[in-house]
């Protein structure tokens, strides 16, 4: 042991040989958290301070805690036998298995995977005579989950509600409870709440895991939620022997549950503790750390750190911010060129806040034959709601497409099941026809709420043959999305149900997009086809395409952080909302850990959004990293030979008598000088894009676009909550923020 712990830095080895009592292990990004835990787990056995049934460390992750067995083992040279390392639910199961009838569970009892919750929850709606499409599975099971990971159980909850939605969630909570006793399930909640019952009201169970857990180690701590922490504190009872490890800079879960304050007050908790701070960085070169450094300062909710590193030199930090998404797109892939000489492409990553992000680096990506994956995720044009837009699309254009007929004939839900598409299915073969062409006869033997779906189904494509000749593309796709119910199906927000709708919003401007390069949406079908097709071709490796929340854990040679603008990065949802806020900071902060040498940050002065291109603001984030340590390669601002921009935004001349750019172009000058867009006047209120407004139905949002003047004027909000709106503000009473 001594001549492994010489390969120990001097805090780490303090954390390493730490003795009896509580510590805490701040380790920073970098800083060999995995090594600390393994080297204190063969330490703890090397000098016989436990054997080794006594020690129980716990991770997030299967392949986290994999890894720290298979680490351990090849320090110890034999298996590690007897001892438990493994996720928190793994754990909990654990116990629930050795006296499942402790914990009120039947002695063979199954676990419940996402598939089956869903569907428990839906027999619930339709038992309770609710509409699923209304109160989504999804949605439902999101807001039980946040509940008992905040500590709130059943009876509590329906003690406290207020309201009929509050009322109504209690209705289907019961019954989902009552649905998986009977069905004898338990959902990966239900394991640590059985778990911590079934441990407070047995002490033979509770000494039982306090024995295996003698020695108890953490991983992750700052993501543990406030049911984790009662379980860590029943088991160590005031008394055991706690290892913590995280970062409080890396807190990204807080949708999820996570509770900042269990790393920030860690001490409250376990008194006596100490705390050791790795901040030596073993990962990233040192304007990457400083840069880094300077933007999480920012934040009042942390400990405080702060990362060095001891090696010398390193290229500043790049940031480009280009006219537009594909200029962004375009840039990246200049960059990956340029390098593939010096790192291969499995060493280099793009990162964004969304899923919905990836489009553009795809298409330009697989356009010059980079090979690329997209982690965390299907593809973009693979995922499901995409996909079932597409079929929309493509059924607009010819009626009786057979595929995509049988895709979305029930999607969104209208009654049409298996039973109807059977039929459907025998009339098609009796009369030589495809299945879409026979559903338009219409033929006898339909129930009547069948037949009633089918006719609103063909009159929405009938009339949507018609809306494709008046609309122009990007607003096509918008009113068909809207008329098809796909937006609907994805109200609420819950974290999945954004991201789908981010989706759909970015399938629109795909499309829009296609159209201003004179595309018709044929071709543009097409495209999109030969782009699946292609896209499977070495899928498997090439350059990263990710979020921000599934680079965590990672790291590459060269990472570039995409989309650094308001209301991506931070995300809009989080920008009036200060703990929220903190934690986009968080997230772009481990985005840029994830570097070793070299990093870029990118954004686009304009995008697509919502079928129309509209200004951006640059990421109040860059303001907050040193200036000293970055390289601005931006891409100037086009000079237009015509003073009308192509958001239709004009030049008006600056003081010294040079035209100075607003709009697009203005947002993201320097903020001291920024230029605010064209002002559109309605009664001398001055509209623009850009405003934050509130309405007392739909809650807060933001201006996207105007149109018109006076009392004609329409205000295009974005609402955090309810999406878009066409709105008339003197009629809709709106309000500045």
């Amino acid at each position: 042991m001594n001549a492994i712990l010489e390969n120990l830095n001097p805090q780490q080895r303090e954390a390493v040989t730490h003795g009896e009592g509580p510590l805490l292990v701040l380790a920073g990004a970098g800083s060999g958290k995995t090594r600390v835990l393994t080297y204190r787990v063969a330490h703890l056995l090397a000098t016989s301070a436990v054997v080794p049934s006594g020690i129980t460390a716990v991770t997030f992750t299967n392949k986290a805690a994999r890894e720290m067995r298979e680490r351990v083992e090849g320090l110890l040279g034999s298996p590690l036998r007897g001892g438990f390392v493994g996720t928190f639910h793994r754990w909990a199961l654990e116990v629930l298995r050795r006296d499942p009838r402790a914990a009120g569970l039947p002695r063979r009892f199954a676990i419940a995977d996402g598939d089956d919750q869903r569907a428990l929850a839906k027999r619930a709606l339709k038992d309770l005579g609710l509409d699923p499409r209304e109160l989504p599975p999804r949605a439902v099971l999101s807001r039980i989950s946040g509940l008992v990971n905040r500590g709130t159980g059943l009876e509590e909850f329906a003690g406290r509600s207020v309201g009929h939605g509050e009322e109504t969630l209690v209705r289907v909570w019961e019954r989902y409870e009552e649905l998986k006793t009977a069905a004898g399930v338990v959902d990966f909640d239900d394991m640590l709440v059985r778990a911590l019952e079934a441990m407070r009201q047995d002490k033979k169970i509770r000494r039982a895991v306090q024995g295996r857990a003698h020695y108890l180690l953490v991983d992750e701590f700052q993501d543990t939620n406030t049911l984790q922490m009662d379980l860590l504190t029943l088991v160590l009872d005031g008394k055991g022997n706690l290892t913590a490890v995280g970062d409080e800079d890396q807190s990204i879960y807080r949708w999820r549950g996570a509770e900042l304050d269990n790393i920030l007050s860690f001490e409250r908790f376990f008194s006596g503790a100490r705390v050791v701070a790795l901040e030596e960085n073993y990962r990233s070169t040192a304007p990457i750390l400083q840069a880094a450094g300077g933007l999480i300062a920012a934040n009042t909710g942390r400990r405080g750190k702060r990362l060095f590193t001891s090696r010398e030199g390193g290229e500043s930090v790049q940031l480009c911010i280009t006219d537009d998404e594909r200029g962004e797109a375009r840039w990246v892939a200049d960059r990956i060129e340029a390098l593939a000489t010096n790192h291969a492409p499995e060493e280099m990553a793009v990162l964004m806040r969304t899923n919905a992000q990836t489009r553009p680096f795809e298409e330009e990506l697989t356009r010059r034959q980079i090979a690329h994956r997209v982690v965390g995720g299907l593809r973009f044009w693979q995922r499901a709601e995409v996909k079932d837009a597409l079929a929309y699309l493509r059924l607009s254009v010819r009626h009786e497409d057979l595929l995509p007929f049988e895709r979305v004939v029930n999607v969104p839900a209208r009654g049409i099941g298996a039973v109807t598409l059977d039929l459907l299915r025998r009339e098609a073969e009796a009369l030589g026809l495809n299945l879409a062409a026979a559903a338009r006869r219409l033929p006898e033997g339909l129930s009547p709420r069948a037949r009633l779906a089918l006719e609103r189904f063909f009159a929405l494509l009938d009339e949507a043959a018609d809306r494709r000749q008046e609309l122009t593309s990007g607003d096509f796709v918008g009113w068909l999305l809207e008329a098809s119910g796909l937006f609907a199906m994805y109200e609420g927000e819950a974290e999945d149900r954004v991201a789908r709708r981010e989706n759909l919003e970015q399938l629109a401007a795909a499309v829009a997009e296609a159209a201003s390069r004179g595309q018709e949406l044929e071709e543009f079908l097409d495209s999109v086809a030969l782009l699946e097709e292609s896209d499977e071709e070495g899928a498997r490796g090439g350059v990263s395409l990710m979020t921000l929340h599934s680079a965590k854990g990672l790291e590459f040679d060269v990472v570039f952080l995409a989309g650094m603008e308001e209301g991506l990065l931070p995300h809009a949802s989080s920008r009036e909302d200060p703990e929220g806020l903190e934690e986009e900071r968080r997230l772009a902060y481990v985005g840029m850990t994830r570097a070793r040498r070299r990093l870029a940050l990118t954004a686009a002065r304009s995008r697509f959004l919502f079928g129309q291109r509209q200004p951006t603001r640059r990421s109040r984030f860059l303001d907050e990293v040193p200036p000293e340590v970055v390289d601005d390669v931006s891409e100037a601002p086009p000079r237009w030979a015509d003073p009308v921009a192509s958001s239709g935004q004009r030049l008006r001349p600056a003081a010294d008598g040079r035209r100075a750019p607003t709009g697009a172009a203005a947002a993201h000058a320097p903020r001291s000088g920024r230029i605010p867009p064209t002002v559109t006047d309605d009664e001398g209120k001055g509209w623009r894009p850009g405003d934050r407004v509130r309405h007392r139905r739909f809650g807060t949002g933001v201006v996207l676009s105007c149109q018109g003047r006076g009392p004609g004027l329409k205000l295009v909000v974005y609402f955090d909550r309810a999406g878009r709106k066409t709105l008339v503000p003197t009629i809709a009473k709106l309000e500045r923020v």
